[in-house]
């Protein structure tokens, strides 16, 4: 029976709780649980929440697929690096989206 470490529970508990708050701003409009963010700005809620909502939901999965990989394996020490990185260029790519958004002209 496989018996995983608490490394692999707080990877778990992390991917969980970033899927879950992914949803809640995606598909609920709960905007106001990302940091900073003005409601009054020039960008529209609906491209705010498809944008970070996406951002948030794709880095919970991610992160949850890495809890089930260290509760099955022994994966090597500098994963943590990889996914901070990871996590960092996905932050970056949401915030260079939503500083590049334009209103479509018909």
């Amino acid at each position: 029976m496989i018996e995983p470490s608490s490394g692999a529970f707080e990877w778990l508990a992390v991917g969980v709780l970033l899927t879950f708050a992914g949803a809640l701003i995606k598909f609920h409009g709960w905007t106001f649980l990302l940091a900073g963010y003005d409601e009054t700005g020039e960008i529209p809620d609906d491209v705010v929440q498809d944008i970070a909502g996406n951002s948030v939901l794709r880095v919970g999965l991610a992160v949850f697929a890495i809890g089930i990989l260290v509760s099955v394996t022994n994966p090597p020490s500098y994963l943590g690096v990889l996914v901070g990185a990871g996590i960092v260029l996905a932050v970056l790519r949401m915030i260079y989206r939503l500083n590049t958004w334009s209103p479509r002209t018909a």
